[in-house]
């Protein structure tokens, strides 16, 4: 009888991320975690909306550059992610490029950009749910939306602590219903239009040239998430060839989506005069009375902003876990449920922040519209933050384990330039929610390391623990999943 090999030499006993459960997730699912965690039906209808009075004539020239870039980055994610299963995605990547330093500033750079997302769609779901239910005589006022966003926010904790797959059919089945239900509102408004007899116009100009580099940082906003799909890669089926996939062909799908809502809003004459305005309205209760078209579209969008919150908050727990793996947090985030096999104190610990940050917000501004830019402002410096790191640490990790070329190197370079050059641009406007939500980043930033230092002093070369990923086990010798262990 022919003698079976036995376990390497150094080899593990234990993944660092097990726990998780692996080889759930299809290529479907793992997709729907990408397109989740963007909510690309909410976008189409309100991102536009703020955009175009910024950008002006240049609206689809900037979601065009916008989804270039994403590709791009997009580009440079999958090189790990062909080459690694890390549960933190954009945290453990930098990491394996340029260093712990490095990788602990993406690390919470992307925890900043994915709680800010997923506080958004807590906020954006009620507040189109408040509208669903003002039509049957519910007060639609800040109280109603604070309850609601509790509802919502304790929904989905719900779902994702019972398990990543629920959670990734759902989100990806109402996705599916949200875009579908935004295209067709989108084009039917656009055509009504047109048929009534209201010509095109000439779409207004920019208000200066750093509005419109401001409109290029706010549109990096209708991206970001797309690369979270490497968040689940562990509990992905075949996930070298799954999770790469997603991440490249999200962003041109989205591109597409978004150029599209961009034509069907952007340089018409409507009633009342012509403008830049959508006809589609930014937030509930601010356009035309009851109609079918306005009730479909904000079954639509509450469905996506649900299904967003899902996608950011399971992105989300997953770089705690691995962050409370390493001990750069406490080590309770690292903890799984015994029966899911999810990271629920990780959940349960960011889900009441999640839903009681836009709530404390909303008294206190009273604006939702307010609210969501300010808070899709955070969140867009977390993720581009991020980005410019991962684009960077992809030719230094290449470079590191000897299959750097051309290509990656040039792509990696030219996507970071750019969202430097976009981030400078975008200093220049004078708009308080700018500068307000770059103090905010800053603020959470240092917070963040001010976390690493203290955690520092008391976890024995932590700086050699941070980024960890899934590695070949002893009993992976005779099964199918065998993670590839990144060379040192």
């Amino acid at each position: 009888m022919r003698r079976q090999p036995g376990p390497q030499k150094g080899m593990r006993s234990s993944s660092p991320v097990s726990g998780l459960r692996r080889a759930q997730l299809s290529f479907a699912q793992v997709l729907g975690q990408s397109v989740s965690a963007v909510a690309p039906s909410a976008v189409m209808v309100t991102l536009p909306a703020l955009v175009i009075p910024a950008a002006g004539a240049w609206t689809l020239p900037v979601f065009f550059v916008t989804a270039l870039l994403m590709t791009a980055v997009g580009y440079c994610i999958a090189q790990f992610a062909s080459r690694m299963i890390a549960v933190s995605g954009l945290y453990s990547y930098t990491v394996k490029g340029l260093g712990p330093i490095p990788g602990i500033a993406a690390g919470w750079s992307v925890v900043i950009g994915y709680a800010a997302a997923a506080m958004a769609s807590v906020l954006g779901a009620a507040a189109y749910l408040a509208a669903l239910l003002n039509r049957v005589g519910v007060p639609a006022g800040r109280p109603t939306i604070a309850v609601l966003a509790v509802v919502v926010a304790a929904v989905a904790l719900i779902l994702m602590v019972r398990g990543v797959r629920l959670s990734a059919r759902i989100s990806l089945t109402v996705e599916v219903f949200a875009v579908v239900a935004a295209a067709a509102v989108l084009f039917i408004t656009f055509t009504s239009t047109l048929a009534a007899g209201h010509e095109r116009a000439d779409t207004v100009a920019p208000q200066s040239y750093s509005a419109l580099g401001f409109a290029l940082l706010l549109t990096i906003t209708s991206f970001e998430g797309f690369e979270s799909a490497g968040t689940v890669a562990r509990e992905a089926r075949k996930p070298f060839v799954t999770v790469p996939r997603a991440i490249r062909w999200t962003p041109v799908a989205l591109g597409v989506l978004y150029m599209f809502a961009v034509a069907m809003q952007s340089g018409r004459t409507v009633q009342g005069g012509v403008g830049s305005t959508p006809l589609v309205l930014t937030l509930p209760g601010s356009g035309p009375g009851s109609t079918a078209l306005s009730v479909v579209m904000e079954l639509g969008i509450t469905a996506s902003w649900f299904a967003c919150i899902i996608g950011s908050t399971t992105a989300l727990s997953r770089t705690l876990f691995a962050m409370g793996r390493e001990g750069v947090v406490s080590e309770r985030l690292g903890r799984v449920h015994r029966r899911f096999r999810t990271p629920h104190i990780a959940l349960l610990i960011s889900m009441p922040l999640i839903a009681a940050v836009p709530i404390g917000y909303l008294m206190l501004v009273g604006s939702p519209r307010e609210v969501m830019i300010g808070l899709l402002a955070v969140s867009a410096h977390g993720y581009v933050g991020a980005y410019l790191l991962v684009c960077l640490a992809t030719p230094a990790f290449l470079h590191r384990i000897g299959e750097l070329t051309r290509t990656p190197l040039i792509i990696g370079l030219a996507a970071a330039t750019s969202m430097v050059a976009i981030i400078a641009w975008a200093a220049f406007t004078v708009a308080s929610p700018v500068w307000i939500a770059t103090a905010v980043y800053a603020t959470l930033m240092a917070v963040g390391f001010g976390v690493y230092a203290v955690r520092a002093s008391h976890v024995p070369g932590l700086a050699e623990r941070v980024g960890v990923f899934d590695e070949t086990v002893a009993g992976d010798i005779f099964a199918d999943y065998n993670p590839w262990e990144v060379r040192r």
